[in-house]
């Protein structure tokens, strides 16, 4: 399943889904206590150009943007809007400079500082991207992306009783959003502790409404906390909803999920069209193999075996067609 992703703040919010190794919390950041949060004005050209981004008129608000910080080189939210412009167009250096020329101008605002952070941790840069995070919340706690996106980073970088307490500060401030629940059940499971995952799963169900790749999300973490039942209800609302030829991942969650509870005929025919739809997937022929050998299909399950250690020669899934062929030997 391709991870969820966080968008910069300003856009809609999804999450990726990171493993890592549990740690204690780290210390809280500290806000002099003279810092109020900033919530700077807007001129009018600022205004309209932040009308033509919501309209999706990046290059249009760009130039406005640009006229802007030229006329007035201290207007910090003039700054913001121009970085979000760049990374709209993909220029991620110059939307870099433009946060930071934000933060510096005005310490005690808090959205630079979060999409200044989003973006380090895109890069790579996890400490910095961490710091900035940290300076968004601590000016502004009532800003629910910068809440969301440090809870990704402190997940990355393996704190997850940090990033447990910011994904439910999250899920307070936006408890409506299915991303945040989806995002802390991974976690969670990660963790082993699946009645917690479960908890946030089954409150997401009613959220999803059929999307294909948030039910994804959904089942396969009710598959993977052993309740597979309840995830095949999911991912066929999801089928029944999408378009014509539907997601692949969505016929192999769908099949993994009958294959484990027992369904062996729904599984082996669902799977059979996800191979349909990627015959080059060595994870599909794989999985389709192994459905083939539950079910006694020994001739057609070791063909399809073959396929995935032939199309992962040196991968995992080799590793493991060669194991099952092995096995089916006895």
């Amino acid at each position: 399943m391709k991870p969820l992703r966080a968008l910069p703040f300003g856009a809609a919010i999804l999450g990726s889904l990171f493993a890592g190794c549990g740690s204690g919390p780290t210390a809280p950041v500290e806000v002099p206590t003279r810092a109020i949060v900033s919530r700077p004005s807007a001129s009018p050209d600022v205004l309209r150009a932040e009308r033509l981004l919501a309209e999706g008129k990046v290059t249009e608000a760009k130039a406005v943007l640009e006229k802007a910080v030229a006329h007035d080189p201290d207007d910090a939210r003039a700054w913001l809007d121009l970085g979000l412009a760049h990374e709209e167009i993909g220029d991620w250096a110059s939307a870099e400079k433009a946060y930071r020329r934000a933060t510096t101008l005005d310490p005690n605002f808090a959205e630079p500082f979060n999409n200044l952070g989003v973006l380090l941790r895109e890069a790579g840069k996890l400490a910095e991207a961490t710091a900035m995070l940290e300076r968004a919340v601590a000016l502004d706690p009532a800003l629910a992306p910068a809440r969301f996106n440090l809870a990704l980073s402190y997940e990355e970088l393996g704190k997850h009783v940090d990033a447990e307490r910011e994904y439910l500060a999250t899920i307070e401030q936006l408890p409506d959003d299915p991303i945040p629940r989806i995002n802390l059940a991974m976690m969670l499971l990660d963790a082993g502790r699946p009645d917690d995952a479960v908890a946030q799963l089954r409150a997401v169900r009613p959220m999803v409404r059929g999307d294909g790749l948030l039910s994804i999300a959904v089942g396969e973490g009710l598959r993977r906390a052993g309740l597979p039942a309840e995830a095949v209800p999911v991912l066929q609302t999801a089928l029944r909803q999408a378009p014509e030829p539907p997601p692949t991942e969505l016929l192999a969650e769908l099949a993994l999920a009958q294959y484990a509870t027992g369904e062996l005929d729904a599984a082996e025919e669902t799977m059979r069209r996800a191979v349909g739809q990627n015959e080059r997937d060595p994870a599909l022929q794989y999985a389709y193999g192994s459905i083939l050998a539950k079910q006694g299909q020994l001739g057609k399950a070791r063909a399809h075996l073959r396929r995935a250690a032939k199309l992962d020669p040196d991968g995992p899934y080799a590793e493991r067609a060669r194991a099952r062929l092995e096995a089916l030997k006895n």
